[in-house]
């Protein structure tokens, strides 16, 4: 893990979105699509900061997500070497370490939840897929650790799929589609699946990633179809989507910058038209999580030398703002998910020790619903 420096609070001009018709298939720019940026209230707390293996080993949290009114956290130890997977759940205020299957190596890298006794996870380069029923994680399908597992989405116990093509297009398992009995491998226009959302098993949206560009899927009741989206992916190495309904789907990216850099992208369906954000953000793309009312929050990783991690709001109306999260040596953020009832936001990541590093959880306090914080310029 690299060494990351703090984020000074930056003013940001406006910037144009494109905004594509599909019916007329015209891209048209926006001039006042984005509004000033600000930094977000800066009372992170760390929560959890826990080592895992050997001393000198890095360990850290790839996910955090809600089940219920359980909080799961996911990741695992030593990157790159000899690794082993973590899970661990809070629940009446105590964080528990729950048991998985012996033998696994590499970390825990993606997870999906339906139900609290119904949740989904993969290990990227592990090659399996975990299943937890409400008592015990079992494995529900290995394809060897030569695998390459981008993605998970669980709509039901009898409803799930995993998707196994690389950021760079390169496809390895391809999609598999679970039935609740058996796992079939989807070809055509499905097979090239990087990452995906699920408004319900009749509406996904999903990322396919290309040697030299992305698009966007759809599954309906004809199966997976591209979907048009004109000039507003151009440019971009798409990393994660969200599909809040079928009128509100977020996509996040990293497009390459001129000075050799990334500037992180998003860009938003509203059921007519495709907005694109080009924000100010040097910074490398990660997850996305919804706050609802047309607002979403995302982890990135600042692209200089000393990166940061950052956490970033932004509303369909342009709306950006962001924060930081730091200690004294760094720390790395990957995954971010929204409480409502609590109006708290949960990070996931590591931070840098003098010996390695730990895996870290981050809350973050909201006064409202959201946290928003620049006003409309």
């Amino acid at each position: 893990m690299p060494r990351y420096r703090s984020l000074g609070a930056v003013a940001v001009a406006i910037l144009p979105a494109m905004i594509l018709s599909p019916a007329s298939g015209r891209a048209e720019v926006e001039q006042v699509s984005m509004h000033r940026a600000a930094m977000l209230s800066p009372q992170w707390r760390i929560a959890v900061n826990l080592h895992y293996g050997q001393v000198p080993n890095a360990s850290g949290y790839s996910e955090v997500l809600t089940a219920g009114r359980v909080i799961w956290a996911f990741g695992g130890t030593n990157p790159g070497g000899q690794s082993s997977p973590v899970a661990m759940f809070l629940a009446g205020g105590t964080w528990h370490d729950s048991a998985l299957p012996g033998g696994l190596t590499n970390f825990i890298s993606d997870a999906s939840a339906p139900r609290p006794d119904d949740i989904w996870a993969i290990s990227e380069y592990g090659g399996y897929v975990l299943h937890w029923n409400g008592t015990r994680w079992s494995v529900a399908k290995s394809w060897g650790p030569s695998s390459d597992l981008t993605g998970v989405v669980a709509v039901n116990s009898r409803d799930v799929w995993v998707f196994g093509t690389s950021a760079d297009g390169n496809r390895t398992v391809g999609t598999w589609h679970f039935n609740g009995q058996t796992w079939k491998p989807v070809d055509a226009v499905g097979a090239d699946i990087y990452r995906a959302s699920a408004v319900s098993a009749h509406d996904i949206w999903a990322i396919a990633a290309g040697p030299k560009a992305d698009s966007i899927e759809r599954f309906g009741s004809r199966g997976w179809r591209h979907v048009r989206t004109g000039h507003v992916l151009v440019g971009v190495r798409w990393h994660d989507i969200l599909a809040v309904s079928g009128n509100d789907v977020w996509i996040l990216g990293t497009a390459a910058s001129s000075h050799g850099s990334g500037r992180l992208v998003l860009a938003h369906w509203d059921g007519r038209h495709w907005a694109r954000f080009n924000t100010p953000l040097q910074a490398w793309a990660g997850q996305l999580a919804s706050l609802g009312s047309g607002s979403v929050v995302a982890t990135a990783m600042s692209s200089g030398l000393l990166g940061d991690g950052l956490i970033i709001e932004m509303t369909s109306r342009g709306h950006l703002t962001w924060s930081t999260i730091a200690s004294s040596l760094g720390s790395g953020v990957t995954d971010v998910a929204y409480v409502p009832r609590s109006h708290m936001l949960w990070a996931s990541g590591g931070v840098l020790t003098r010996l390695g590093g730990n895996a870290a959880l981050w809350t973050l306090a909201l006064r409202h619903a959201s946290p928003r914080t620049a006003p409309a310029d």
